[in-house]
């Protein structure tokens, strides 16, 4: 997800990947997850607004979430996402995390902020492309000093 991008179409096309098909109660359920519904709804012509320039008129956050929608929408059964919430405020990461770790679905999460490491059911410390350390994550707050931050 790290540099994936928004289309040219509505932000509905967006998030059901331009499938001819899609279904726009699947579009918001996704929108809801990723925490970018009521931003949406927000907007004058909600879903059917338009993005061009690639999302120039949206925040790096809105655009952030709504790629994260998108792959949301398809409803995978492993979901591998690089920094996806690198954009976020506290606030909306949370939101977004606590959504992810309800899915029924296997996670591999890259990840650089504390909060989303203390989120993860294991983490792995990789150097050089070797798994070099495997951590089980206390809340960042509970987490002893620098153990988290190692990890990053």
């Amino acid at each position: 997800m790290q540099d994936d991008q928004l289309f040219a179409g509505s932000i509905a096309d967006n998030i059901g990947f331009f499938d001819p098909e899609f279904d726009l109660g699947r579009v918001e359920q996704a929108a809801r997850l990723a925490a970018v519904h009521d931003d949406i709804a927000a907007m004058p012509m909600g879903y059917h607004g338009l993005i061009g320039d690639m999302g120039s008129s949206l925040s790096g956050g809105q655009k952030q979430r709504i790629i994260l929608a998108r792959a949301l929408y398809r409803q995978p059964k492993l979901l591998f996402l690089d920094e996806a919430t690198s954009h976020l405020d506290v606030g909306n990461e949370q939101l977004v995390n606590a959504a992810i770790r309800r899915l029924q679905v296997t996670r591999v999460i890259v990840a650089h902020r504390p909060e989303t490491i203390a989120s993860a059911d294991r983490v792995l410390v990789m150097e050089q492309g070797r798994i070099v350390q495997e951590l089980r994550p206390q809340p960042a707050c509970d987490a002893p000093a620098g153990e988290v931050e190692h990890a990053m």
